[in-house]
C-alpha cells in the first residue's frame, strides 16, 4: 500500500538520512516547500510526499511542515486517496493542532471516512465505524460547531444500517430462520429509501 510505502520512507530516511549520494539534498525548507507546490500543481502527487519527506528529515522544525501537512491533505482529499488524506491529517493533528483544531480534525476525518464509503452494502464495518465514530464526536463535544452537519451524517449512516439489517433479515426469511429474521428486522416506521445501484451491480448483493 502506498501509505504504508510512505511511513516506510519516512522511516527509514531517519535512520539513513546521512547516507546515500540523493542529487538533490542539502536544500532550503523553502526550496522543498516551492517544490511541493510545483509537484501538486503538476497532479504529481507520489513526488510530493517524497519532497516532503526531504523537508522533514533536513529541516525538522521548519515553519512549511505544518502548512504543506495540510496542503496534502487537501490534495490526496481531492484526489480521493482517503487513507493519505487521513494520515497527513493526523500527523497535522498530533503535532500542531490547537483545542479549536482538533475537533475540526476529528470532524474532517469523520467526513472522510464518510465520503469513503463507496456503498453500504459492501461496507457494512465502515458504516458501522464511522456511526460509532460520530456518536463518539458528538459526546464529546456536544455543543461542536459542526454538530448539525454530523448529525445529517449520523442519520444517512443509521439508515444505510436499518438497509443493511433489512436485507439480511430478508435473506433469513427466504431460508426459513425466524430466529434470526427477528434479530435483523428494524422496527421502524421511518420510510427508507435505498439508493439507486445499477442492475448489473445488483447481482452481486442481495
Amino acid at each position: 500500500m502506498k501509505l504504508f510505502s510512505l511511513i516506510l520512507l519516512l522511516g527509514v530516511g531517519i535512520l539513513f538520512s546521512g547516507c546515500g549520494n540523493n542529487i538533490t539534498k542539502n536544500q532550503t525548507a523553502l526550496f522543498w516547500h516551492n517544490k511541493i507546490y510545483k509537484d501538486i500543481n503538476l497532479y504529481n502527487y507520489d513526488k510530493a510526499d517524497d519532497d516532503f519527506t526531504s523537508l522533514e528529515l533536513e529541516h525538522p522544525n521548519s515553519q512549511f511542515i505544518p502548512i504543506d501537512l495540510l496542503v496534502l491533505f487537501k490534495s490526496h482529499l481531492e484526489n480521493e486517496e482517503y487513507e493519505l488524506a487521513n494520515f497527513y491529517l493526523d500527523e497535522y493533528k498530533k503535532r500542531y493542532a490547537n483545542r479549536y483544531e482538533r475537533e475540526w480534525c476529528e470532524y474532517t476525518k469523520v467526513k472522510i471516512k464518510f465520503l469513503s464509503i463507496q456503498n453500504p452494502y459492501t461496507n457494512q464495518k465502515k458504516v458501522y465505524d464511522t456511526l460509532n465514530l460520530v456518536k463518539e464526536i458528538l459526546d464529546k463535544y456536544p455543543n461542536s460547531i459542526y454538530k448539525y452537519e454530523l448529525n445529517t451524517i449520523k442519520a444517512k449512516l443509521e439508515a444505510s444500517k436499518i438497509m443493511f439489517n433489512d436485507n439480511i433479515a430478508s435473506l433469513y426469511k427466504r431460508i426459513d430462520k425466524p430466529k434470526s429474521v427477528k434479530f435483523y428486522e428494524t422496527n421502524t416506521t421511518q420510510k427508507i429509501i435505498p439508493p439507486h445501484i445499477p442492475w448489473y451491480k445488483e447481482l452481486f448483493y442481495w
